[in-house]
């Protein structure tokens, strides 16, 4: 910790970048959403209905006489709003800790701090995206009893592409989906394609950043924790929702020379539901 004035706007740099740095590969959900600033409390947006338009009845599409009029059809749209929310979390670490612990406590809670805000924020994005795993926008596919992805009967290959069918149904890009998954079901995943003899040369590997851990299907397969044990979520990305952030990711450093530094993250947005025919939740994978 900094003992004289002209070194504590360096230090407060220094916590800012790190604490970034950490949240940066720690958000999982935040990377699938297109992020866009706002200046209001209030945010409204426009979802359109996204069933193709239905021509009118006996005045159809196709077949027009010559001179006849044109079968009308009107696109709609639904308003919704929907306040930002704060996000944040502080400590304070005595000088004397900082100096003299066998642990570098400052590290470790700069960490932390980051860890709490990025999980709060991707919690509640899943959290929209999964309509509280409830769907009532989005589409669901569940999944029956002894079918699970840990059981016998597992049909994971069949359950994705049936995500994806729905998805590509709705007229979306169906090239780049990404999959959230929770822990258990990597799992099943993994040992699901090993007992049928695939071949996964990224699948089983360790985590990579944002909880990457490889494709299939031509999903890119996303692990965290935001996801309960029986759900997964199928996305197109950038395009399913939107990040409209007040406030991004910032800190706070507080120093009282020889006494205490006191670090603070902060971070204001919300999850807009742009285009919930872009997303898909699997319901039953986990016993």
């Amino acid at each position: 910790m900094a003992e004289q004035i002209g070194q504590l706007s360096l230090r407060a740099e220094v916590i800012d970048k790190t604490i970034k740095g950490f949240a940066t590969q720690q958000y999982k959900f935040k990377p699938a959403l297109t992020v866009s600033s706002t200046n209001g409390w209030t945010n409204t947006f426009y979802r359109e209905t996204p069933s193709v338009l239905t021509e009118p009845l006996g005045n159809a599409v196709k077949g027009i006489p010559r001179g006849a009029n044109f079968p009308q059809a009107s696109v709609s749209w639904t308003k919704i709003s929907k306040d930002v929310e704060k996000y944040g979390i502080e400590d304070s670490i005595f000088w004397e800790d900082v100096l003299t612990d066998n642990i570098d406590v400052q590290a470790r809670t700069m960490f932390r701090i980051a860890e709490r805000v990025t999980k709060g924020v991707d919690d509640e994005i899943y959290n929209v995206l999964s309509e509280g795993g409830t769907p009532v926008n989005i589409g669901s596919v569940i999944i029956g009893a002894g079918s699970q992805w840990n059981g016998a009967n597992a049909g994971i290959i069949d359950d994705l592409m049936y995500a994806k069918e729905i998805i590509g149904l709705q007229n979306y890009d169906t090239t780049n989906l990404t999959a959230f998954l929770s822990l258990k079901d990597h799992r099943s995943i993994v040992n699901y394609l090993a007992g049928k003899g695939a071949q996964f040369p990224t699948i089983g590997e360790n985590m990579a950043t944002n909880g990457n851990v490889g494709k299939l299907v031509g999903m890119n397969l996303v692990v965290s924790n935001s996801v309960p044990a029986n759900q997964a979520l199928v996305v197109v990305p950038n395009i399913c929702a939107t990040w409209r952030e007040a406030y991004p990711l910032s800190t706070e450093t507080i120093i009282d020379p020889m006494k205490s530094v006191k670090i603070r993250a902060c971070e204001i947005g919300v999850t807009q539901l742009t285009d919930p025919r872009a997303v898909v939740l699997i319901s039953g994978t986990a016993a």
